[in-house]
């Protein structure tokens, strides 16, 4: 059967996904207890590169290693249940802080460009107040905890946090399929 060609030319796109925002933060509270104190950012891996079954590092591949879960994550059943919606092959998954005051400065990732067909990365804010701006391409992106996002993560973005409170994010690097562009396709662009 043949599918038939979907193409999105935004650089943002709020996908039609909504997932439990109190489980997801009481279930993060719990993993970061077992993180030590940090300064300005950290990244807490929900799933790990099987370093037996890495190739060169071309990070540009959507292939280029295989992921398994970790074990914060085998004891974390409402992200499951978010990764479990998705229906694509997941690969890097992390829980991604930031501290209050603290700032991601403006960069590109030129590997997650739904363009280049291999991999994207969605996002679902799990602690995050309206004191947090995620600007992509100059525009701040109204993220709210619990919804589902793509961005085009290849042009310039940065995260400022101008409250008191940590930013808590799971980023959800995925292999692109129809689904993911379909998804992202029928999500919100205009926001």
């Amino acid at each position: 059967m043949m599918t038939q060609e979907v193409h999105f030319d935004g650089d943002r796109s709020r996908l039609p996904h909504r997932f439990d925002v109190k489980a997801l933060q009481a279930e993060t509270l719990e993993l970061i207890a077992a993180y030590p104190p940090y300064l300005h950012y950290q990244v807490i891996p929900l799933t790990m590169m099987d370093a037996s079954q890495a190739s060169h590092g071309d990070y540009t591949r959507a292939d280029w290693a295989s992921w398994k879960p970790t074990a914060a994550l085998k004891r974390s059943p409402a992200i499951q249940q978010v990764l479990d919606s998705l229906q694509c092959e997941k690969t890097n998954v992390r829980l991604m802080r930031l501290e209050p005051l603290g700032e991601v400065r403006p960069h590109k990732d030129p590997q997650l460009d739904l363009d280049l067909g291999q991999q994207v990365r969605l996002h679902v804010p799990i602690f995050a107040t309206e004191e947090v701006d995620f600007i992509l391409n100059g525009k701040r992106l109204p993220l709210q905890p619990g919804e589902l996002w793509y961005m085009r993560l290849s042009d310039c973005h940065q995260v400022i946090n101008r409250g008191l409170t940590e930013r808590i994010q799971l980023s959800i690097d995925v292999v692109v399929n129809d689904w993911v562009k379909e998804q992202i396709a029928a999500g919100d662009v205009d926001v």
